[in-house]
């Protein structure tokens, strides 16, 4: 007071801090099974609160598995929490999809021999690589057409590279079937007859013949006569032809 007495009391004030940090969820977001999940490139959450100039955002991934092996959903959950344990939460959903198709290379076009085998092995097989799927599954399916002679054709091989969540990608080769091997003849030896026996092949020899493909090979002759040194003699020079069914000929000849 004026005469310099004086009296004292106390108040105490308490400065708490009870309020979260306001926080800002990344953006849901979809990327391919071959993408990363880091947060640098699915999107960072942020947050500001009242007193804390620096909350700490951390999170938390909860993963369920999607319709097949390489895709899933990524439930993120961000929290902010200040220096006085003051936290929140949000929910980030990231979808992870495969939806490319594996990159399919086939084997060259070919060209083989009726008798060789079409078989992959020996054609050549397709080959695949998928930006997810290690092993991505690979067919082959076969279009045939006729060619020109019975033992040709044209294989038109579609192959189909698949992984394993349905994405296909395809590719063609064809395959030539040719026949341009001509038969194996064999001429009956050559023959000395007397004038008054027949020159028929059933008396002087028939020639054989096989063949690569067709089973069952045409065979026919062709006679050149010169006369001999008597009107009774003469030569016979037997021309034998081997024909199979794509026109491959081959020809020996027999001396009557």
């Amino acid at each position: 007071d004026a005469c310099g007495n004086v009296s004292t009391c106390t108040q105490i004030i308490n400065i708490v801090d009870t309020t979260p940090p306001v926080l800002t969820c990344a953006p849901d977001i979809t990327i391919e099974c071959d993408d990363s999940t880091d947060p640098s490139n699915t999107g960072i959450s942020t947050a500001t609160d009242n007193c804390d100039p620096t909350p700490e955002v951390t999170f938390e991934d909860n993963v369920e598995p999607g319709d097949c092996p390489q895709e899933m959903t990524i439930f993120r959950t961000w929290t902010a929490t200040d220096s006085c344990g003051n936290g929140t939460n949000c929910i980030q959903v990231i979808t992870v999809v495969d939806t490319t198709a594996p990159v399919i290379a086939c084997p060259a076009d070919i060209t083989i021999e009726c008798d060789e085998d079409p078989d992959p092995v020996l054609t050549g097989s397709a080959t695949a690589t998928d930006n997810c799927d290690l092993a991505p599954n690979i067919t082959f399916e076969d279009a045939v057409e006729p060619g020109s002679c019975p033992q040709e054709m044209v294989i038109t091989r579609t192959w189909s590279a698949e992984d394993a969540c349905g994405n296909v990608s395809t590719c063609t080769q064809i395959i030539t079937i040719d026949d341009s091997t001509p038969p194996v003849i064999t001429c009956p030896a050559d023959i000395t007859i007397e004038c008054d026996e027949i020159a028929d092949p059933g008396l002087t020899g028939v020639a054989t013949a096989t063949d690569n493909c067709d089973l069952e090979v045409e065979v026919t002759y062709e006679d050149v006569v010169v006369a001999g040194s008597c009107p009774n003699d003469s030569t016979i020079t037997r021309t034998w032809t081997a024909t199979d069914d794509c026109g491959n000929e081959s020809t020996c000849v027999q001396v009557i």
